[in-house]
């Protein structure tokens, strides 16, 4: 926890959670009778500073240098216990270039408890990450917040910040988006996280880790001494780019991260897809390799963890178990071998297109599919009422108990009029892998109870034995409406095989 270190200017012996380096007083305009309260800066600019003016630390008189020195290496401001000792000092400490470091006592305990305080830092860093475009900044510890920015209301700033429900409702007029909590960010994507609470190099490391997979970019505020500047100094190999920018009583630092690119963008089949023109990045993978009566040379989904032998009723899903068993990309698609995404209608979408598009979104999907019939009957239309009724009823029995807070978006899906279809996708691995863990929480379960209670395993109707693949192909919708992603829509191309 921060504990300030301060210059004490005022009576009382003790200030709870604060460091007293030393007592100070002065001696200047007010004791001369020359009560003289500045209106505004410009003021403060005309004034002349009387040669008398003194200074004493713990009784014994000190020199200008000596009190910079002091504010240098060891304490963080001069706080005065009321404001009207403030006003009466004001003019003789800007004078002196003082006044970035002499707070009041309120000022302190609104302001400073969890990190050093200067307004001026704050505006710098403000103009630092416009110059930096690094637009869609995360500002982690809410430091835009606590340092009045909801006062401005025309901004409409790109920038998000974490704040609790206590705080003021303006802030929504600074911050382009207001999240309760950072798990709340966890599905997100940020240009920099900004972090500006004092932290020790141990709780440095766990934010770190914590928001590892939120941004390339790390923001931070190294106070002059601290332990985290000294750890930062000696770790900085750590970054493949460490950039400082001076502040007052510190630097703010760009920490740039170690990143290699690692998208790939699977392509789905059960049978022999001869795509040999697909772009880089793009590789073929078999589902229901283990059943598979003829073998094609391409990547299966029957090692290590899987579940290829439940493909008949699954279909794609057994590969894209697969791939979240046992594949890790900063980047991955899913998609089939008849259908690409494409942003011109002509040409298959690149992973570096994939990229760009996924710095302002989360997650690409086709282009939403709308119909005259629900899709609660156009199952039932598919594969018969009482069958249908069944596979629909045993998965929701599984989501009711292994996932409740879904049950809801559901039963609205299933009964709406639009999905998100065919099970393809393109997105960043934390989100793939949040989408994986809901969705097989309970897929294989009911998938096991609904073969052991109906005759699918020995029906060669498609229309029978797929019913589950058919309700299970939009579950992706399920978890979409329910989890506060920016989705991109693409068209899709069809090529014939």
């Amino acid at each position: 926890m921060y504990k300030p270190k301060i210059l004490w200017c005022g009576r009382r012996d003790h200030l709870p959670d604060v460091e007293i380096v030393g007592r100070i007083s002065f001696r200047g305009a007010a004791e001369r009778g020359e009560f003289i309260v500045p209106a505004h800066v410009v003021a403060a600019n005309d004034y002349k500073l009387n040669g008398d003016f003194r200074v004493f630390f713990d009784g014994m008189e000190i020199s200008i240098d000596f009190l910079r020195k002091v504010l240098d290496d060891a304490a963080d401001y001069i706080v005065i216990e009321s404001h009207d000792e403030y006003l009466l000092r004001f003019r003789e400490l800007y004078a002196l270039g003082l006044i970035d470091r002499v707070i009041t006592l309120p000022t302190l305990l609104n302001y400073a408890t969890n990190n050093f305080f200067s307004l001026n830092n704050a505006v710098q860093i403000f103009n630092l990450i416009h110059a930096l475009k690094l637009f869609r900044t995360l500002d982690v510890d809410g430091y835009f917040a606590k340092n009045d920015y909801y006062m401005f209301p025309d901004f409409k700033s790109k920038i998000a910040g974490i704040a609790d429900a206590e705080t003021y409702p303006a802030l929504r007029n600074f911050y382009g988006e207001i999240y309760s909590s950072l798990d709340e960010c966890r599905y997100k994507f940020f240009d920099a996280l900004l972090f500006t609470n004092d932290r020790t190099p141990e709780e440095f490391i766990t934010a770190l880790v914590a928001t590892d997979l939120l941004a390339e970019n790390i923001l931070i505020f190294a106070r002059k001494n601290s332990a985290l500047e000294k750890f930062l100094t000696a770790t900085e190999n750590a970054f493949e780019k460490v950039s400082a920018f001076p502040a007052l009583n510190g630097n703010w630092l760009l920490l740039e991260k170690f990143i290699r690119a690692n998208s790939k963008i699977y392509v789905v089949t059960h049978k022999d897809a001869k795509l040999a023109a697909l772009p880089e990045g793009y590789e073929i993978i078999h589902a229901g390799h283990a059943l598979a009566k003829e073998k094609f040379g391409y990547l299966g989904d029957d090692s290590g963890d899987n579940i290829s032998r439940l493909n008949p009723y699954l279909n794609e899903l057994t590969a894209l178990y697969w791939l979240w068993k046992n594949m890790s990309h900063n980047l991955i698609g899913f998609v089939h071998y008849r259908r690409f995404f494409t942003v011109d209608g002509e040409n298959i979408l690149t992973t570096d297109e994939a990229s760009e598009l996924l710095r302002e979104n989360d997650i690409i999907v086709n282009d939403c599919k709308f119909g005259h019939v629900a899709l609660y009957d156009w199952k039932i239309m598919l594969s018969g009422r009482e069958l249908a009724e069944h596979v629909m009823n045993t998965i929701r029995k599984y989501i009711a108990a292994r996932q409740p807070d879904y049950l809801a978006a559901y039963d609205r899906v299933n009964n709406s009029f639009g999905v998100f279809c065919y099970e393809i996708f393109i997105t960043r691995w934390e989100i793939f892998n949040g989408y994986c863990e809901w969705l097989f929480s309970f897929i294989i379960d009911a998938t096991e109870e609904i073969l052991a209670t109906t005759n699918l395993a020995s029906s060669d109707d498609p229309r029978e034995y797929r019913v589950i693949s058919f309700v299970a192909e939009h579950l992706m919708t399920v978890w979409l409406i329910k989890n506060r992603l920016q989705i991109k829509t693409l068209p899709i191309i069809f090529r014939d095989v």
